[in-house]
């Protein structure tokens, strides 16, 4: 099978196998395609059938696992290139590759063109052999076949390995072009070649042959085709039936997933959660300047009044990712502090003035914070991820990292967009800053 292919046996006239259809059995791809060396072929496919068989029936999983092999065209010249063409020939069945090319084209067939074209479509790969010879000419093209076949895996993208004598001036006069033209032919073919691929050059078979075989390897790693599958290793009808119902019902369940995951989770109706108020309870800590210029420390607690949404506002964007706890913390006393700035203030004023500091007319204070206690942080973080807003982060980290990480569900995410994104006003203008005559406070 090739790819998920199917085909019948190897029939006597050429047909044209659909691109859908392919597979190979105990002697080869059943396509139609021109094989050469059969008889070695099946050898070869015997000595590896305990290796590579595959029980019949078995899901298609189970069967895209199965050792595929690549069919390759060779293209080339014969006469002159017997000896080459054997050597490219034999190390391709070496790494279980088929061979494609002239050898069992039909002689008397009209449209023998058509054909080859069939049998490069159906290849993984072409690897083009030039020697001296430019070859036999198509009357209709006025190019010689190989240059035909050529510039045809070209245009439809096959995988190209060129590999051209390195010498041709050498080459006997049996293994050369003697007239001037045909001469020239090969010249432009070669340059046109060599200015296209990234070609080898060969001077003998051995070498052809070792070069070959590195090619090959290194294309079938870089640019693997796809490749023939044993006809008993591919899935059955009702295989392939049984696998299409259960992606089909795999997507359901995915999209009944992804839905829940979307929605907020059952049971939650009766938790505090979205604009219902809550009253958090916070240290308000500064330093305050007295009359004789020394700074006194003071602190108190101060009961701030937010909602959840908005407490979970405050985190969204730290989550989005994952924060670790200590941070999220940190996030809340920031934020209670910006947003309440001035009660904070004037709770550590009051403070101050309760402990009898001597305090001038218009006080000023330094250092203002505030600070939730790990109970209360506590309460948010189970209150948050009750509601389904937030889950523990599943990231692999250092064992040395103790922290607890904590990132936003689906539902959290869809929740912090809609809190936290601008809403367009009526001048359509955005500002994402506070105000000029503003500054913000100092919180050392």
């Amino acid at each position: 099978m090739r790819g998920e292919r199917v085909a019948p046996s190897l029939p006597k006239t050429p047909t044209r196998t659909p691109p859908a259809a392919r597979q190979w059995d105990a002697v080869g791809p059943t396509s139609g395609s021109p094989l050469i060396g059969v008889r070695g072929l099946s050898c070869c496919c015997k000595s590896r059938r305990a290796r590579s068989a595959f029980a019949r029936g078995r899901d298609v999983a189970r069967a895209n696992s199965a050792e595929k092999r690549y069919q390759v065209f060779v293209s080339s010249t014969y006469l002159d290139l017997r000896e080459e063409r054997q050597a490219v020939i034999s190390t391709l069945l070496d790494s279980d590759a088929f061979p494609a090319g002239m050898e069992l084209f039909p002689a008397t067939d009209d449209d023998a063109w058509t054909l080859i074209q069939q049998v490069i479509d159906d290849s993984d790969y072409y690897i083009l052999v030039m020697g001296g010879k430019y070859g036999s000419l198509d009357p209709v093209s006025d190019l010689s076949f190989t240059e035909k076949e050529y510039d045809y895996a070209v245009a439809t993208k096959k995988p190209v390995m060129a590999f051209l004598h390195g010498a041709p001036a050498l080459l006997t006069v049996e293994k050369s072009e003697k007239k001037e033209d045909m001469q020239e032919r090969l010249a432009r073919f070669r340059a046109k070649v060599e200015r296209s691929k990234h070609v080898k050059f060969w001077t003998g078979a051995e070498q052809l042959q070792g070069q070959v075989a590195v090619s090959f390897n290194r294309f079938t790693r870089q640019a693997p085709g796809i490749g023939w599958l044993r006809a008993d290793a591919a899935a059955s009808k009702e295989t392939l039936a049984e696998l299409a119902k259960a992606r089909e019902r795999i997507a359901e369940l995915e999209a009944v997933l992804s839905a829940a995951r979307s929605s907020p989770p059952a049971g939650i109706e009766d938790l505090a959660q979205g604009e219902d108020k809550v009253t958090v309870p916070v240290s308000a800590r500064g330093s305050v300047r007295q009359t004789d210029r020394t700074l006194r420390n003071v602190g108190k607690w101060l009961r701030i009044s937010t909602t959840w949404d908005q407490i979970f506002g405050y985190l969204g964007p730290t989550l989005l990712i994952e924060a670790e706890a200590e941070a999220m913390k940190e996030t809340l006393n920031t934020s209670f502090l910006v947003d309440n700035f001035p009660a904070i203030e004037t709770t550590v004023l009051e403070r101050a003035r309760e402990a009898k500091l001597k305090l001038p007319e218009d006080p000023t204070t330094s250092g203002i914070s505030v600070e939730l206690s790990n109970d209360d942080f506590g309460t948010v973080l189970i209150q948050l991820k009750a509601t389904g807003l937030i889950e523990e982060s599943r990231r692999k980290r250092s064992v040395a990292d103790n922290g607890t990480y904590w990132t936003l569900t689906q539902f959290g995410e869809q929740r912090a967009v809609q809190i936290r994104a601008l809403r367009r006003n009526a001048d359509r203008e955005t500002d994402l800053g506070i105000g000029d005559d503003e500054e913000p406070p100092e919180n050392n």
